[in-house]
């Protein structure tokens, strides 16, 4: 992996992350504990990223508050857009390097799908990320 997709799927998975918290804060039916993640990354046609990890979810990582303080840290990115409904968080992050357009699904409270496109702000391929969160159980201990 480049420097360049490094970079870009460290911003992408940070920001995806933290959309799902966002939702959750939003009065989404999201269970906290352990989740089960598949994530692809595909950038001009390639794969350039499969995988699956668990994630632990707990109810402070849900927290709306805390999820728009840790992106609004970042003095390259700034939220440009944001519409929440009860099952949908639709975000853009324009950030230095790129922009991230990124819908949130919520489908039961232990399904969520995701979808996003990284776009570099000088031109070039987009990457597209899609996720698929599944819940596990609610405690998070190995």
């Amino acid at each position: 992996m480049n420097s360049n997709t490094s970079a870009v799927s460290s911003i992408a998975i940070a920001t995806l992350f933290g959309l799902v918290a966002v939702a959750q804060a939003q009065s989404l039916a999201v269970e906290p504990g352990l989740w089960k993640k598949a994530l692809k990354m595909q950038t001009g046609g390639h794969t350039v990223m499969d995988s699956t990890i668990d994630v632990c979810m707990t109810a402070d990582d849900l927290d709306l508050k805390k999820t728009a303080e840790k992106l609004t840290q970042s003095p390259s990115c700034k939220v440009t857009e944001q519409e929440l409904t009860p099952k949908r968080l639709r975000v853009v992050l324009s950030c230095k390097e790129m922009v991230v357009e990124s819908i949130t699904e919520v489908k039961s409270s232990e399904s969520v799908v995701l979808a996003a496109t990284i776009k570099p702000t000088g031109g070039g391929e987009a990457t597209l990320s899609s996720e698929q969160w599944t819940f596990v159980k609610a405690d998070c201990a190995k």
